[in-house]
């Protein structure tokens, strides 16, 4: 029986704080630490980075993985990843292409709907004035 073994991930990698381990999946192609990633087309149990603002976001990669290698992914909490463009503390965060997050905007369609023009999964808690820098973000 193999058992799993959940890596030390403070200081080291992506991971912040108060993390829920979704486990290891398969990477579809090269994943870097800090990439936004969706479940494959066709597959429960790969993973690609995120490819367009209407993706649904899986979560984060807090390891790095070669195509067909296992790569840790975080579904909850605070995790570092790439900006696709300047983001400010507070900021709803979603998917964005080559695997980054982006700020994602909400307006109100009637006292009871919220209209969002993409799937927001967390907030960034901690921004950046510049594309393709590091931010954090807290996943719920």
């Amino acid at each position: 029986m193999s058992s799993t073994v959940i890596p030390t991930l403070e200081g080291t990698t992506a991971f912040v704080r108060d993390r829920f381990w979704i486990g290891d999946l398969t990477a579809n192609a090269n994943i870097t630490a800090g990439t936004a990633v969706k479940i494959a087309a066709g597959s429960s149990s790969s993973v690609v980075a995120t490819i367009s603002g209407t993706d649904v976001l899986y979560g984060i990669t807090v390891t790095n993985a070669n195509a067909g290698q296992k790569v840790t992914i975080i579904g909850r909490g605070a995790v570092r990843a790439t900006a696709q463009n300047a983001m400010s503390a507070g900021d709803l965060v979603g998917a964005a292409p080559s695997g980054q997050v982006v700020s994602v905007t909400q307006t109100i369609v009637s006292t009871n709907e919220l209209a969002l023009n993409a799937y927001p999964r967390g907030v960034c808690i901690v921004g950046t004035t510049t594309s393709g820098t590091t931010v954090i973000v807290d996943l719920w």
